[in-house]
C-alpha cells in the first residue's frame, strides 16, 4: 500500500440512510488525502464499476447482489461525486486517472475487469490506453464518445454548459429542487414511472447534503483535454470490449454507440430494449446477464 493511501471503515449515519448504502457497508479510502467512498461486495475476481457524470454508486444498486455472486465488486463514488471528497482542484482527465490508479492500489487490485457508465467509460478508456496491464475485459454502458458536446442531445448538461460562467452554473446547481430532479431523472430513463418519489428524494438529499457544484463545472470545462489526449486513440484499445446502449437513450442516441463500436477494434455492441441512458438500472436482469456472460467469456448474442 502506497504512502498516499489509507484504508478505513466508515460508519457515517448519513451515508447509511441513502439506499443502497443502508444494505452494504461503506468504506473510505484516502487517495492523495482525498477520501473516496466505496462498497466492496461479493466473491471472485475483481470487477470495478464506475458511474457517470453527476452520478453516484447507487446507480449500480441493481447489480450488487447479482454480479456479487460471481465477482468481488468494487463500486466507488468517483472523486468529486456522491460521498467522496470534492476538493477545489481542476478535475482533468489526468486527475481522474490518477485517482483511479490510486484507488486500485489502495484496495489491492493489480488487474480487474471494468464496467463503466457514461463518463465512467471515459475514465476506463484512459486506463486502458495508459496502463493496459491493469485492465482485463471492458463493459461500456452509454458512453463515452469522441466529440462529446457535439453528440449530446436535449439534456440539462447541454443547457448547463451554455451558462459559460462557473458562478451561474453553481447558482443553478444550488437552486435544483425536487421538481427539477424529477425532470432531470425522467429525461434520462425510458420509463418515467420508474422515477418514484423515493428515487427523487434520494438524489435530492445526496446533492443537498453532500454535493458541490465545483467538481461538475470543472469536469465540464476539462472535457477538451479528454478529446485531445484520449478520444483520437480509441482505435488503440486492445482489451476485449462490450458496448451496451439503451434503445431510447436521449442523452447519447444509439447511433453514437454504433460509432463507438466501429472505433474500438473487435468490440461487441448490443442494444438494450426499453431503456434510456441508465440501462443497467432500468433493465438490470438483461444487463447483468450480458455483463456476466461477457466477463466469463461466454457472451451470448441478443
Amino acid at each position: 500500500m502506497s504512502s498516499r493511501t489509507k484504508l478505513s471503515s466508515s460508519s457515517n449515519e448519513a451515508c447509511q440512510k441513502l439506499l443502497p448504502l443502508d444494505h452494504y457497508p461503506v468504506q473510505t479510502v484516502r487517495i492523495n488525502e482525498h477520501p473516496t467512498a466505496f462498497v466492496r461486495y461479493g466473491h471472485g475476481p475483481p470487477l470495478v464499476l464506475l458511474h457517470g457524470y453527476a452520478g453516484a454508486l447507487w446507480n449500480w444498486e441493481h447489480q450488487i447482489q447479482s454480479l456479487g455472486k460471481h465477482r468481488t465488486l468494487y463500486i466507488p463514488d468517483l472523486l468529486g461525486h456522491g460521498l467522496s471528497a470534492k476538493p477545489r482542484i481542476a478535475f482533468t482527465p489526468v486527475v481522474y486517472l490518477d485517482w483511479l490508479q490510486g484507488f486500485m492500489d489502495a484496495v489491492g487490485i493489480q488487474k480487474a475487469d471494468f464496467v463503466g457508465s457514461s463518463m465512467g467509460c471515459g475514465l476506463i478508456f484512459g486506463l486502458a490506453l495508459t496502463r493496459p496491464e491493469k485492465v482485463g475485459r471492458l463493459v461500456l454502458i452509454s458512453g463515452f464518445p469522441a466529440h462529446v458536446f457535439d453528440q449530446v442531445r436535449g439534456t440539462y448538461l447541454e443547457r448547463f454548459r451554455r451558462l459559460r460562467v462557473g458562478f451561474l452554473f453553481g447558482l443553478a446547481y444550488q437552486l435544483l429542487g425536487r421538481r427539477a430532479f424529477r425532470k432531470v431523472l425522467r429525461g434520462i430513463v425510458n420509463d418515467p414511472e420508474q422515477i418514484t418519489a423515493a428515487v427523487i428524494e434520494r438524489a435530492y438529499r445526496l446533492r443537498k447534503d453532500h454535493g458541490k457544484a465545483w467538481p461538475l463545472w470543472s469536469s465540464l470545462c476539462q472535457v477538451h483535454q479528454w478529446e485531445q489526449q484520449f478520444a483520437p486513440r480509441l482505435g488503440e484499445i486492445a482489451a476485449p470490449t462490450l458496448i451496451l446502449w439503451g434503445n431510447n437513450d436521449r442523452f447519447f442516441q444509439p447511433v453514437v454507440g454504433e460509432e463507438l463500436h466501429r472505433s474500438i477494434p473487435g468490440s461487441r455492441f448490443a442494444v438494450i430494449p426499453h431503456a434510456g441512458h441508465l440501462p443497467m438500472w432500468e433493465q438490470p436482469d438483461l444487463v447483468n446477464r450480458l455483463i456476466l456472460d461477457f466477463v466469463t467469456n461466454e457472451f451470448l448474442d441478443l
